[in-house]
């Protein structure tokens, strides 16, 4: 969750990648229901439900509060208050029996319980199993306590088994980070006689239906844990049926599903990445984020998330991206929006830092309205009687509840969510004849500008060819040489990893008379590379032929570095000039050692 103190003015801005952001045609579909400016409420998304508690066929909001407290607020005022043993993570209302009538549960995580209760009342508290110790980290704490180590010599055991990847428990991290002597000694002895047990606590929970897909179904608790596992607990939330190892602690999941038919389950973690878990099974497929995410939100056929650098992305099961929606500042809370009655539509529910609440039909957007504080949560859902209702708390305390209008269109395309009006403007394309004429009169009027340009260009791209011919011939770039004096080309291509190569000469005749005699000449450095043979001659050219000759090239020593190897074929005995016909280049490459058997 976004911190609210990051809190901006209204500064709407445009979007991206398609998306229309600019809003001014677009409405709020909200009707105003009540708001209490001094409710004095602290608490997030997932610690905000609405549930029918007492089966009086009325839905009460419930509020687990950061200071520790159950708050459940019935129409415009608070009902009751109750107390709590931690701070709460997060809460959910379940159905655990099929006997009538079915009165929900509600379930409330904390540290490392889950608290259910029935009409209000205490009911069962279910613990988190504790996880298995290290057997290396035990011995040690085992022998601090009967003192055959020292503190000193403890710390180095466990400071050797974090170097190699162990994650040690709370006891430990706490000992290995205090730096007094004394204070080492003090914090041994209070744990002196209690061996060293693994704990974790809830960090996500929601609920997963059993077997068919009913408002009043009966459903299963699914909770995340700091440990990087996500349990599944059975209908009465008495047990784990299914313990899943995910392997980095979840930050949030969305459910969707039913336990004994199908069902999926995303998993947002702190690493900023999705993982899929399908009817109990951890998916290969993970979705690597842009930055990390702060809200999750399961739809029709996508997971919607929002991440930290202000987008909002839809992923598919199978982890392909279908859409982004690009936002003008922070997001502080999502929530999903289901819509009961004449249109069932499903959309998503923002608020942004600038104070606007967006309401999305896919990526759509289809209403706005502004509020003056920052957000804190958002839930969507029956309250009291009415089905479709928009609950927020903000960071100031304040709490607001609006209602959908029976009438509200949010289907796609309803208030502004279609392409932009300036699409249905025809441009004022002028006819054909009318650019015709416009171009030939330019023609006409700068025929001797436009002749010199293409000249001047034509006469670079004359230069830039001539200065890259010339570079190959001279400079060595690339393996191959050709003269026109003599029509003889030149290719050299190099086998081998090294220290041996194979040096394989391609020469060719070109031209119509024949050439007799011609002497080879090869040149290395001789600190890098020695030569088989450093010279040879050629007896006979027959035009059109191509000849293959092969000289073994030996790095002299492999770590030395890389030199270059230049073919040199010069004028036969006797000839008028003394220059050479044709020149090559190559660059050796890196050679590998040399194995020792």
């Amino acid at each position: 969750m976004v911190d609210p103190s990051s809190y901006q003015a209204d500064q709407p801005g445009p979007g991206k990648n398609g998306i229309n952001m600019g809003h001014a045609a677009v409405k709020s579909v909200w009707l105003e229901a009540f708001s209490d400016p001094v409710a004095g409420i602290s608490a997030y998304t997932p610690c905000v439900h609405t549930c029918n508690l007492f089966g009086d066929g009325e839905n009460r909001l419930v509020i687990a509060d950061e200071d520790r407290k159950l708050k459940i607020w019935k129409g415009t005022a608070k009902a009751s208050e109750h107390p709590l043993l931690d701070t709460p993570v997060a809460i959910c209302s379940f159905i655990s029996e099929n006997t009538a009538p079915r009165l929900p549960a509600l379930a409330v995580a904390a540290g490392a319980h889950i608290y259910i209760y029935r009409n209000l009342r205490p009911y069962n508290k279910f613990p988190l199993p504790a996880e298995n110790v290290n057997t290396e980290e035990q011995d040690i704490w085992q022998k601090v306590m009967e003192g055959e180590i020292v503190i000193g010599e403890a710390v180095a055991q466990l400071t050797r088994l974090q170097d190699a990847g162990v994650v040690l428990q709370t006891r430990s991290l706490q000992l290995m980070n205090i730096g007094d002597p004394d204070s080492k000694m003090a914090f041994v002895e209070h744990w002196q006689g209690q061996p060293l047990a693994a704990t974790t606590v809830i960090t996500c929970m929601d609920t997963v239906r059993q077997a068919i897909d009913e408002p009043d179904a009966v459903s299963c608790l699914v909770v995340g844990t700091e440990s990087g596992r996500v349990l599944i607990l059975n209908a009465a939330g008495t047990a784990i049926i299914k313990n899943i190892w995910v392997g980095i602690t979840p930050a949030m999941i969305a459910v969707q599903g039913e336990l004994d038919v199908a069902y999926r389950i995303t998993v947002a973690g702190r690493d900023g990445k999705l993982y899929n878990i399908r009817n109990g099974e951890l998916s290969q497929t993970i979705i690597q984020l842009e930055a990390q995410p702060v809200g999750l939100v399961r739809l029709v056929k996508h997971v919607a998330v929002g991440c930290m650098n202000d987008v909002i992305h839809a992923y598919q099961p199978d982890g392909h991206k279908s859409w982004s929606i690009y936002l003008p500042c922070h997001i502080l809370a999502m929530q999903r929006m289901e819509v009961t009655g004449q249109r069932n539509t499903k959309g998503l529910v923002v608020a942004l830092a600038n104070g606007e609440v967006r309401v999305y039909n896919e990526k759509l957007l289809v209403s706005v309205h502004n509020v003056p504080n920052p957000v804190t949560a958002l839930w969507f859902g029956r309250y009291g009687r009415e089905d479709n209702t928009l609950i927020t708390t903000h960071k100031s305390g304040l709490l607001d509840i609006k209602m959908l209008p029976r009438t509200a269109n949010l289907e796609v395309g309803a208030v502004g969510g279609g392409p932009p009006p300036e699409q249905d403007i025809p441009l004022a394309v002028p006819k054909k004849t009318r650019l015709y004429v416009e171009q030939t009169q330019r023609e006409r009027e700068q025929a001797a500008d436009m002749h010199r340009t293409f000249q001047r260009d034509l006469a670079k791209l004359r230069l830039t060819t001539a200065r890259a011919y010339v570079k190959v011939l001279t400079d060595g770039q690339g393996a191959a040489a050709f003269t026109t004096n003599t029509n003889l080309s030149l290719s050299l291509n190099l086998a081998g990893l090294g220290p041996r190569f194979r040096l394989s000469l391609l020469l060719r005749n070109e031209g119509s008379r024949q050439l007799v005699d011609v002497p080879v000449v090869l040149r290395v450095d001789p600190g890098l590379y020695s030569l088989a043979k450093s010279h040879f001659v050629i007896p006979f050219l027959v035009p059109g032929l191509q000849y293959t000759f092969e000289v073994t090239v030996t790095a002299v020593d492999p770590m030395a570095g890389t030199g270059s190897v230049t073919v040199l074929l010069l004028a036969p005995h006797g000839a008028s000039s003394v220059a050479p016909l044709l020149q090559a280049t190559l660059k050796m490459p890196m050679s590998e050692p040399e194995e020792v058997a």
